[in-house]
């Protein structure tokens, strides 16, 4: 009987020719084989030895990878690690790293050296970058600026950015332009796009076009459309039933509003 370490896992099928010539470029000391073979080990869910090849291609002066190194230690809440493989990265020249490392610095609330990475990532037409460049301008009460990031972005077909400036388009009469963003972004996955077409339907009072829309958006999982849909429905007796069941989903998602209204 073959011990368990000869036999086939078949988990891990043969990876195939093309893995293979990878490796053995990679064993011979090619760092954009190296790169690519740890993103077929990623892809396979073998984070370990990924790193192993990721960081052998950093030392060889990949920045992708040390990137790429970051994004991994970032995601597994190693934070000082992948501000270090960030950093190397963005110095290096990689626009990726330098946007991974302004989007860190943000989401902790350091909004000047985020902005220190993102424009440099932004103006080098990174949409992500682009988008979040339009956050600090939104954040700062900026505008202009704030929509001259967003209005890039969009181009760049960045979900959120085609949402946030849908909005603003929205509060200013231009409907049919937000519909088609919205409508763009809810395709690219923006959930909550769906939220803003069924406002912005409603507030034409059209109601039919605002509860299709919200109900869209519900059948996604967005809270957002939960709590919209039922704050109108509210306003019908027959649907009371209906809008407080809306409210308590919202609510166990973790809405704020729903939990308010629940709650008084």
């Amino acid at each position: 009987m073959p011990d368990a370490d000869d036999r086939e896992d078949p988990a891990r099928p043969d990876p195939g020719p093309a893995v293979r010539a990878l490796r053995a470029m990679a064993e011979r000391g090619d760092p954009s084989a190296m790169r690519m073979l740890a993103q077929r080990l990623l892809d396979a869910r073998d984070s370990h030895e990924a790193q192993i090849w990721l960081s052998r291609a950093a030392d060889l002066g990949s920045s992708a990878a040390m990137g790429t190194l970051g994004a991994l230690a970032r995601r597994t809440g190693r934070i000082a690690e992948a501000v270090t493989w960030l950093e190397r990265g963005a110095a290096a020249g990689n626009d990726d790293a330098a946007q991974q490392l302004g989007i860190l610095h943000l989401e902790r609330g350091d909004v000047a050296r985020a902005e220190q990475w993102l424009r440099p990532a932004a103006e080098a037409g990174l949409p992500e970058a682009m988008c979040n460049m339009g956050a600090i301008a939104d954040r700062r009460g900026h505008d202009a600026e704030a929509e001259h990031w967003y209005e890039r972005a969009a181009r760049a077909h960045e979900p959120t950015a085609m949402r946030n400036l849908a909005i603003r388009l929205a509060r200013r009469g231009e409907s049919t332009r937000a519909t088609e963003l919205l409508v763009d972004a809810a395709r690219r996955g923006r959930a909550d796009a769906f939220a803003v077409l069924g406002t912005i339907h409603l507030d034409r009072g059209d109601t039919e076009a605002g509860e299709r829309w919200l109900r869209r958006g519900i059948e996604s999982g967005d809270p957002e459309a939960m709590t919209r849909l039922a704050l109108h429905l509210r306003k019908t007796a027959a649907a009371a039933a209906e809008s407080e069941q809306l409210l308590e989903r919202a609510a166990a998602a973790g809405h704020p509003l729903a939990l308010e209204i629940l709650n008084r």
